[in-house]
């Protein structure tokens, strides 16, 4: 890393130090000057984290002839000392016990949040520039993991707003994308199960993200494609470039930007919503930079607030702890319900879902009395063809499958149906606001 800091693109840019009281103090002057010399940019100073065991000296700016800014607290002061300096790169020369990886993924999501990198011995959180534009109004709809119900919440937005007399645009990014971006007009093309197992057929991913956003709600959408996804959400590959500019020929009122797991668009957008689990472990979300997602938003979107996903101690405890993250935040907080596309009275069905099992009741109940019609099984296993295929062979006395749009659904369950003489319907999960829809409304205006 020390190498990497000669590169030509960091001339003129700004370093900081993060040293501690750990080190013997004339360890860490020697250390600063090899970083002074061997950075290609300008070394712009120091910030002191804490330790006091080698500490000899309490006048820590003469001692090492830098501006050194102390911070009390690395979760509440930390932001202020990247605020002081405003630098591009950060550069790490502390250790344990003053940070350890917990606190060090926290500093790296306050470095990104404030649009710069953070560096050490052996590590290197790049911030990519959200370099992206255009000058339509947009929303990004990121995520902290993987099924958390973002495709979900991107789809309620977009009917929310296209009930505005919006014309709404949702560019949508998958693991399984086109490779050059594809437009589906949602309110014009009948997508039908033949329609989707065709495309399985002749080689297309028939559940990608856009396709399931245009399926649900009637919208038009642009499919890109991406490959890899970092701990601050960067791509390794992308065609978002490219769809952005598709978007923007089709003149809409707005565009809806689409994160893809937890990666993250480099859009600038004059909106975030941050779509969280309410199931997520906050030592998963903090451990994997949930902080600097949650940090970007202005909207935060938590799913699955019932139990036994979360009890109302989970739930509150999520929202204290957001709202000493990022105290500008609002919160909505929701549930899902399955919604199908067809008509399903008097049917008896197997439900195909990626959800969790312990909700398995309230979903059998909720669609019996809902929709009037009997669920003779559920599998929570489309994410596990296997066990999904042995699932639907074993199961007995059913005529039809409600399934959700995802990979297996239509190469093997939509399959498995029309081979097996058994009618298959598409489902959506739609957000259920339990608190804060008026905030919903409000966050998503953009003048």
């Amino acid at each position: 890393m020390i190498d990497l800091l000669k590169n030509i693109k960091y001339k003129g840019k700004k370093l900081i130090a993060l040293i501690d009281g750990e080190h013997y103090p004339e360890v860490t002057y020697d250390a600063l000057m090899l970083l002074k010399n061997r950075f290609i940019g300008n070394f712009s100073g120091i910030v002191f984290l804490g330790g006091l065991e080698k500490l000899i000296t309490s006048n820590l700016s003469d001692y090492y002839s830098e501006k050194v800014h102390k911070i009390g607290d690395i979760d509440s002061d930390f932001v202020k000392a990247l605020e002081f300096f405003n630098p591009d790169i950060v550069y790490d020369l502390s250790d344990e016990p003053v940070v350890n990886y917990v606190i060090r993924m926290k500093i790296a999501s306050f470095c990104l949040a404030k649009e710069c990198s953070y560096m050490g011995p052996d590590f290197l959180f790049e911030y990519e520039e959200k370099n992206i534009t255009t000058d339509i109004p947009t929303i990004a709809v990121i995520g902290t993991g993987k099924r958390v119900g973002k495709t979900a919440v991107s789809a309620y937005i977009s009917e929310l707003i296209s009930n505005e007399n919006k014309n709404v645009c949702v560019v949508a990014i998958g693991r399984g994308g086109p490779k050059e971006p594809k437009v589906i007009h949602g309110g014009k093309v009948e997508i039908t199960p033949k329609y989707l197992l065709d495309l399985s057929q002749r080689g297309f991913h028939a559940s990608s993200d856009y396709i399931e956003d245009a399926f649900s709600s009637k919208i038009t959408t642009v499919g890109c494609r991406r490959c890899g996804g970092g701990f601050g959400g960067k791509f390794f590959m992308s065609n978002i470039k490219e769809g952005m500019k598709t978007a923007e020929s089709l003149n809409p009122d707005l565009i809806i930007v689409e994160g893809s797991g937890a990666s993250i668009p480099a859009v600038k957008t004059d909106r975030t919503v941050c779509v969280l689990g309410a199931y997520q472990s906050w030592e998963n979300i903090i451990g994997y930079l949930g902080i600097y997602r949650i940090m970007c938003a202005d909207l935060i979107f938590i799913t699955m607030c019932e139990e036994p996903m979360a009890d109302k101690g989970k739930i509150g405890f999520l929202e204290e702890e957001i709202k000493k993250i990022n105290p500008d935040a609002k919160i909505v907080k929701s549930i899902f319900r399955p919604k199908p596309l067809h008509d399903i009275k008097g049917r008896k069905i197997i439900v195909v879902m990626t959800a969790r099992n312990e909700i398995a009741s309230k979903i059998k109940n909720y669609i019996e009395q809902e929709y009037d019609c009997r669920v003779m099984k559920i599998s929570f296993n489309l994410a596990d063809r296997k066990k999904l295929k042995n699932e639907l062979e074993q199961c007995r006395n059913y005529d039809s499958i409600l399934t959700e749009l995802k990979a297996a659904a239509v190469d093997l369950v939509t399959d498995f149906a029309f081979s097996n003489k058994k009618d298959i319907f598409y489902m959506i999960n739609i957000p259920i606001i339990l608190e804060n829809k008026e905030i919903l409304r409000e966050e998503l205006i953009i003048n």
